[in-house]
Parts: structure tokens; sequence; C-alpha cells
């Protein structure tokens, strides 16, 4: 080879050098796509990921679905004396209703409640009127159908007498012996058995629940 061609290669060589050089640094000095700056490998959620604060801020289920509640703020609970199963005595039931600040208010909604839901009350029968004196005596004005609607009979009128006695002198202290009245008039008796010209107290321990006979026979001994 001679020096020509030596020459000629070498300048070759040389300018293919600076292409090479010069395309790598004009690929360089270029921007990036749009969007190609963000795009990162995932990274797992954080403290800060806003994905994980609401997974950890989530409730957990309620464990307890069908526990049962307390007492709903605002209201008190209060026993009812109803027909037992027997027929023959009275059996309590436990309900709610509203706290009140005025006690005959209390008393109206406990008789209301007893009226719906107890078997010794005729059916049809409303509450007129309740009030109760310094004396501790309840007044308890009551529908005509106490009387008309009556089914009769001792245990029966003994039944319906001492359910509302019982009731009320049970929620309220301050109530003690109860006198029924029919459409705002005294009456001699329901069905010729008992006295409604007198006021009553507790039920007789024969006709209070089982589970109560024992504290009474205490009581009265």
């Amino acid at each position: 080879m001679n020096t020509r061609n030596i020459l000629l290669a070498a300048g070759v060589a040389v300018v293919l050098i600076s292409l090479a050089v010069w395309g790598t640094m004009w690929i360089l000095s270029q921007p990036l796509p749009e969007g190609a700056a963000d795009a990162e490998a995932p990274v797992a959620p954080g403290p800060s990921d806003p994905s994980a604060s609401a997974a950890a801020q989530a409730p957990d289920p309620d464990p307890n679905p069908d526990v049962e509640e307390p007492v709903r703020a605002g209201r008190i609970q209060v026993k009812l004396y109803v027909l037992a199963r027997s027929g023959r005595e009275l059996a309590t039931e436990t309900e709610e209703i509203l706290d009140s600040p005025s006690i005959q208010q209390q008393a109206k909604e406990v008789v209301r409640l007893l009226l719906r839901r107890s078997g010794t009350i005729p059916r049809g029968v409303s509450l007129r009127e309740l009030f109760i004196t310094s004396q501790g005596v309840a007044y308890l004005d009551l529908s005509q159908e106490l009387v008309s609607n009556h089914p009769g009979g001792s245990s029966a009128e003994e039944l319906t007498v001492f359910s509302l006695s019982q009731t009320l002198i049970t929620n309220f202290p301050a109530v003690k012996t109860v006198k029924i009245l029919v459409e705002g008039r005294e009456i001699q008796t329901l069905a010729g058995h008992l006295d409604l010209t007198i006021p009553y107290g507790r039920a007789p321990v024969y006709l209070q629940p089982p589970s109560e006979r024992a504290e009474s026979q205490n009581e009265a001994s």
C-alpha cells in the first residue's frame, strides 16, 4: 500500500469517528418524549399513599351484629305486668319509653303500652286521663270499653285491676295506690266482684310472677 492510500484511509477513519461522536452528542442533547420522565416502576403504598390511609382508617365489620343494644339515649326501661301464658297470673315484659321530665307523662305512656300489650285488658280500652295526687293515689280514667268488653269472672277482674296497679306502683315509687275510673266517673265494679269505689295497691302474692313472690312474702313478714 502506497503512502497516498494510507493517508486516504486515515482521513476516512477520522471522518467516521467524528460523525459517530457528533451523532452521539446530538442524541443526548435532545429532550425526552412527553411522559417518559414520569414512567417509573410502581411503588408499594406507603404511609403517605391516600389509598393506604383510607384502607387503614376503614372500620372493621361488627363482629357481633346481633348483640342487644343498651337503652337508647333519652329513653328509660319500664316493666309491664301482663297476662302470663297460664292465664292465671301476671308475667313481666320490659319496654322502653321516652324519659319525660313529668312523672305523669311517663305514667300515661306506660299505661298506653299496657293497654296495647296485656291480655288482662279488654280490647278497645283507651286512656282518657291520669293524674297522681300528693298522697300517692294515681287516678286512672279509662274508656267505657273497660266495662262493656270485659269477659267477666272474678279471676279475670282481679287480673285486670292488679295488672294496672302493679305496673304503676312498680315503675313509679310516688304511686302507692291506683283508683280506677270509667269515663270520668267512679263505678261500683267491673263485673260484680271487686269493689272499684276504693283504690288498690300491689297485686296479691298469688297473682304476682313466681320470680317476685318470695320477695313479696319477705316484705310482708
